[in-house]
């Protein structure tokens, strides 16, 4: 179980998060939504431990190998595509088919600045997947992505995810229905609970819309 407790965090003297208290189950994929601005992308990098709480703990996490994939694509510029892969980890044929499975193995020599938007959000996916862990921090995975390509990045995000730990933050209904095994609801600024509801309280995405109106 990971558990979150009386957890509060400002910013610029905005309560984001006011002794916040939640619990998660392990092993499950968990999209967070909620209004924009509510304070999910601040609640997700506290839990991958990138921000440091005003006061309060997380529980659960210590020891876990975790893996995060940023809303912006943080591709280092001086370093080809391969060697932006290399440079988290030297197993070759891990990047290798994480490259083939975005479609970005024949663009591997090309430097950053080469890549299309939608290519380098790929590589920074390729990139969590050829890193592989124990947990995954995911903000909006399919920001700057055509439909066609979503598609398949979704599936690979799922295969990816599959059976480990995920925290998912995302604004649309048909990404979580797709990928989440449960949906926490951040409602209230500034966030003290929120509501967690299981994929199978949903029949469509449009279910889910609605509970965020």
């Amino acid at each position: 179980m990971i558990s979150i407790r009386n957890l509060s965090k400002t910013f610029n003297g905005k309560a984001v998060l006011s002794d916040f208290t939640a619990e998660f189950k392990e092993g499950q994929s968990i999209c967070i939504m909620g209004p924009s601005g509510i304070g999910k992308t601040t609640l997700l990098r506290l839990l991958a431990g990138l921000e440091k709480a005003d006061s309060g703990e997380i529980a659960g996490l210590d020891g876990k190998k975790k893996s995060f994939i940023f809303q912006e694509n943080r591709l280092l510029p001086w370093l080809s595509l391969y060697d932006n892969m290399r440079f988290v980890t030297n197993d070759a044929e891990k990047i290798e088919t994480a490259l083939k499975q975005t479609g970005l193995w024949d663009d591997r020599s090309k430097m950053p600045d080469e890549l299309s938007g939608g290519m380098a959000r790929r590589a920074a996916i390729a990139r969590a997947a050829a890193v592989g862990g124990d947990v995954f921090f995911i903000d909006e995975p399919l920001y700057g992505l055509d439909v066609r390509t979503s598609r398949d990045i979704l599936s690979l995000i799922k295969e990816t995810i599959r059976g480990k730990t995920s925290f998912i933050v995302t604004h649309s209904p048909e990404e979580a229905y797709f990928l989440a095994d449960s949906i926490f609801f951040l409602q209230q600024s500034p966030v003290s609970q929120g509501m967690i509801k299981n994929i199978t309280d949903f029949s469509s995405p449009e279910d889910i819309k609605n509970q965020l109106l």
